[in-house]
């Protein structure tokens, strides 16, 4: 260590606290400063929180500060921030913890204005995670945001600052916890009574808002509020106040995020909208219902449809087709495509696929939660379907023995049409991450079910 090369400490602190060494300054606060540490005992290097001696020396601060402490500490999970050592050297009260130093979530915001849909279920679900532990030991958080929620080195999300942190109270009964746990919170400082409001306005719950008895689904709101302004670069509310808050929750909610971007999928949009329902009631109950939601709307595995699967499934279809006809070519020569025909559109609007694609797990249609251009959708049905009208066309002309050559310009219109529908999703152009097949004529993805799911 060169003490020379390092920024100069502040003459109230001193160069190490117990055995943590002070390098320098990461952020700072109202409470006290973030420094970036080393721990001599263990040789790692930590983040210090140290709280400023004028406010140690009032009770509340301190006990919001050791509450901070022993809560996080309790909560060992790998999406929140792991909390090593709490101390005090004079009159310098301190908090060692796990050194996060990818920056916040508020911070990327700030960046980049939003945070892509992919990202942000990612992180979503990594710090419901967190809070299904926090919550599995009746500790609620209280004051999720993005400021609170750091990103490490390998882009991994942790939930930090649990200074609001207060147990869990049943939703009938506010002394009894929800569930049984081996921790004792009642060894948590107490911070605020019913009735005393403490957290961030934009992020708050309309529960949380009123001084009311809370329990997991005030920080499933908060989780909701974090991420609708994460994704579409606006907080619920620009409510700094109660006051302010008060009037935004008596009046209309904010707009839903499946009306607000193109850019997330539906099923995820209103993931976010269910959290933020004013009555809590019709919010998500439990983080395992949260999950499962967040997990239903993640991305699916995708895998590249081949020419063969593709022929094939064509084949399965084409073989009702040929079983018709053969019973009915003298009588009914036409309704072997009238079978086929109704084949392919029962299929499509029973199960989104034709009955073969479905049987080979193929499903070269557009996803529900996927945008497309109306024409390019039109044109990939033509293509994949429209074959069969000059099919019928050619078949009629010969039976009707008229111009053999308007025949075959049927039957080559037929034959281009099918090669196009079959092969035209095989042209492949893959995008960044080289794993999902864009169908070049519709402008949408080709998916194969490997798992024969819908």
């Amino acid at each position: 260590m060169n003490p020379g090369s390092e920024p100069t400490l502040p003459p109230v602190r001193k160069q190490y606290l117990n055995h943590f060494r002070l390098d320098r300054v990461l952020a700072a606060g109202g409470m006290g400063e973030v420094y970036l540490g080393f721990d001599e005992s263990l040789q790692r290097p930590v983040a210090l929180k140290v709280i400023r001696p004028e406010l140690a020396r009032q009770q509340s601060f301190l006990d919001r500060f050791i509450r901070e402490a022993r809560a996080q500490a309790q909560v060992t999970h790998s999406n929140v921030v792991q909390v090593f050592f709490v101390g005090q050297e004079r009159d310098t009260v301190f908090i060692a913890m796990e050194l996060v130093d990818g920056g916040s979530l508020h911070d990327r915001l700030h960046a980049d204005k939003k945070l892509d849909w992919q990202e942000a279920l990612k992180h979503m679900r990594g710090v419901a995670e967190g809070l299904r532990e926090a919550a599995r030991l009746n500790i609620i958080h209280r004051d999720i945001k993005p400021a609170n929620i750091l990103l490490d080195r390998f882009g991994l999300a942790h939930l930090a600052d649990f200074g609001l942190a207060a147990p869990v109270y049943s939703r009938d009964q506010g002394e009894a916890p929800l569930e049984s746990a081996p921790v004792n919170t009642a060894s948590l400082p107490k911070l605020t009574q019913v009735g005393a409001v403490m957290g961030s306005p934009p992020y708050m719950s309309p529960e949380q808002a009123r001084g009311d008895e809370l329990d997991v689904r005030t920080d499933i709101y908060g989780l909701g509020a974090t991420f609708y302004e994460l994704l579409t670069g606006s907080a619920p509310t620009k409510a700094q106040t109660l006051m302010e808050l008060d009037r935004f929750m008596k009046g209309p909610p904010p707009a839903k995020m499946v009306t607000l971007s193109t850019d997330v999928p539906r099923r995820f949009a209103a993931v976010i909208d269910k959290c933020m329902e004013r009555d809590l009631t019709k919010r998500f109950q439990t983080w395992d219902e949260l999950i499962a939601a967040l997990d239903a709307a993640a991305p699916r595995p995708i895998v590249p449809a081949g020419t063969g699967p593709r022929v094939l499934s064509w084949l399965l279809d084409l073989a009702v087709f040929g079983a018709v006809t053969r019973v009915t070519l003298q009588m009914a020569p036409l309704l072997g495509f009238v079978a086929l025909a109704v084949w392919v559109i029962a299929g499509c609007a029973l199960i989104g696929a034709t009955p073969g694609q479905w049987m080979m797990r193929l499903k070269l249609r557009r996803p529900p939660d996927l945008p497309a251009p109306l024409g390019r959708v039109v044109l990939r049905f033509v293509v994949q379907h429209g074959w069969l009208a000059f099919a019928a066309l050619a078949v009629a002309s010969l039976y009707r023995g008229t111009d053999a050559a308007l025949s075959y310009v049927y039957a080559a219109a037929a034959a281009t049409l099918f090669a196009a529908g079959v092969l035209g999703g095989a042209v492949k152009l893959f995008n960044k991450d080289g794993r999902t097949l864009v169908d070049l004529l519709s402008g949408t993805r080709v998916l194969v079910d490997v798992t024969g799911g819908t």
